[in-house]
């Protein structure tokens, strides 16, 4: 009885210590209380030795090394370290070896805690994928039953799923029926003219005005200043001035403002931002913007296009630098492509970018055909030398985040050679000799095409087969009311930007 007792007791003491020993994204090292020889794990298969892998960035080995150090353990401790590499394997989309350490656990071995992550990694395994929907299906639905850590994590999945889906968290999509105008006589503004977005603001209506005359439109434009009033009431004051169509607000918070009171919105909007995630879309609102992950999603498949399928992606460690890394990540492996490693960088330039650039190499093994460099003008002409300097040749991709918009040759011929997304409006411009005529050329071409789509409005929202040859790009409007870009390819020669192929 006492020797029964004191057993028990030591299995609870394991299972405790087995419990504190694994963190968020791996496990501690030293002896680990619970393995069946109770002593050290050999070092090619250790839970030391994984973290080791972790923090080099090599994802792939870890997990494999997690895998090899599970074979040590007795259940349910043997589960969870095969669920750590699992996870791992998730994070990464390789569907094959994800399936291929769950097809290693038994299924009356997944009880409490382990069902719960067996849940959380085939989601995420189907997030990474871009499979939003089934990603929502596979989410452990008894939150109760989980680990704060656990927890945290399948709410960051739903969260994330829900934004791509485009839902609410409910079981239906919540894209209402579209507000379609029937004429665009008359287009109201909604735009700051002073504060931090009055500069910018002032451009995008040059744009607007500046398509207006070209076009040679007779429609009448009429601005409402939003420090004047906010984004309600001025909306409000718009359409009892008998304005057809309302482009604006560009600031997402004013835009938030609106759709917390769609019963108001009578007349369709043509906002200059996004903002989707986790509410309702009224029919009365249709999106357009520079969104940073059209571009990277562009840049995949580009790249995928040209048999360029083993890709490292270097990003800054910010929420940009995340958003454009996933946005990339995601449509990149649905066209086949495989990340071979993802490397984070500090957000203010820093002499750790050479550790950073080296170790996001070495984690490829050589194997990579292409890099994928999220960046700033400053941080991308940092980077690109030394990615040059370590492995010349490999092609670099960027998104138009790392030219400023105005010619600067000295500073930019370190971006030599990288190919990246740019809209008609600055190449233009630069083939004119007038790109540094405006202060911000691209919310100029906003304004442009913000004006050229409230224009086509009528015509355009009834025909999904709809194009229009814009200066931000060739325009398309989804099923969802968002306006879609497809940009031109450009790259960088003597420090100045070109078109890609000429």
């Amino acid at each position: 009885m006492q020797k029964n007792k004191r057993n028990g007791m030591t299995k609870c003491l394991y299972a405790s210590l087995f419990a504190l020993t694994l963190l968020l994204q791996g496990c501690t090292p030293e002896n680990i209380a619970g393995n069946k020889t109770g002593s050290a794990l050999p070092n090619d298969a250790s839970i030391e030795q994984a973290n080791q892998l972790m923090k080099q960035g090599k994802k792939r080995e870890a997990a494999q090394s997690y895998y090899q150090a599970a074979a040590s353990y007795q259940p349910p401790q043997r589960e969870r370290v095969i669920l750590q590499a699992a996870e791992i394997a998730a994070s990464i989309g390789d569907e094959k070896l994800t399936n291929s350490y769950l097809a290693g656990i038994p299924a009356a071995a997944l009880d409490g805690e382990n069902r719960g992550r067996h849940a959380y990694v085939r989601a995420l395994l189907a997030l990474q994928q871009n499979n939003a929907e089934l990603a929502l299906r596979s989410l452990p639905t008894d939150l109760n039953s989980l680990s704060p850590a656990l927890r945290e994590k399948v709410q960051h999945v739903r969260t994330r799923a829900q934004a791509m889906a485009g839902k609410d968290g409910n079981a239906g999509g919540n894209v209402q029926a579209a507000l379609i105008p029937t004429a665009a006589n008359k287009i109201a503004v909604l735009l700051p003219q002073s504060g931090a977005l009055g500069k910018v603001s002032q451009e995008i209506m040059q744009g607007i005005q500046t398509a207006r005359t070209s076009l040679g439109s007779a429609a009448q434009v009429q601005l409402y200043d939003l420090d004047a009033g906010g984004s309600v009431l001025q909306y409000q004051q718009a359409v009892n001035d008998g304005a057809d169509i309302i482009v604006g607000p560009l600031d997402k918070e004013s835009l938030a403002q609106l759709l917390t009171q769609p019963q108001i919105l009578t007349k369709p909007i043509l906002s200059l931002n996004y903002l989707t995630e986790n509410r309702n879309i009224p029919g009365a609102l249709y999106q357009f913007g520079l969104l940073p992950e059209d571009e990277a999603s562009q840049v995949a498949d580009f790249a995928s296009a040209r048999g360029q399928n083993a890709a490292v992606i270097l990003a800054p460690d910010s929420s940009w630098g995340d958003r454009v890394s996933t946005a990339f990540r995601a449509n990149y492996q649905r066209k086949g492509g495989q990340i071979l490693a993802i490397q984070k960088y500090p957000d203010a330039p820093s002499s750790a970018y050479a550790e950073n650039a080296q170790a996001a190499l070495a984690a490829a093994q050589d194997r990579a055909n292409m890099v994928f460099l999220a960046a700033s003008p400053s941080q991308a002409r940092l980077m690109r030398p030394l990615l040059e300097a370590q492995a010349p040749g490999i092609p670099v991709y960027a998104t138009s985040h790392i030219f400023s918009g105005r010619t600067d040759p000295g500073a930019d011929a370190d971006l030599d050679g990288i190919i990246y997304t740019e809209i008609p409006w600055v190449i233009e411009s630069l083939q004119a000799g007038t790109l540094n005529n405006a202060t911000y050329p691209r919310m100029f071409a906003l304004g442009m095409d913000a004006f050229l789509i409230a224009k086509n409005l009528p015509s355009i929202a009834r025909n999904p087969n709809a194009r229009v040859n814009g200066k931000t790009g060739n325009i398309s409007v989804a099923g969802n009311r968002q306006v879609q870009r497809s940009l031109l390819f450009a790259t960088f020669a003597n420090g100045l930007p070109q078109p890609l192929g000429q």
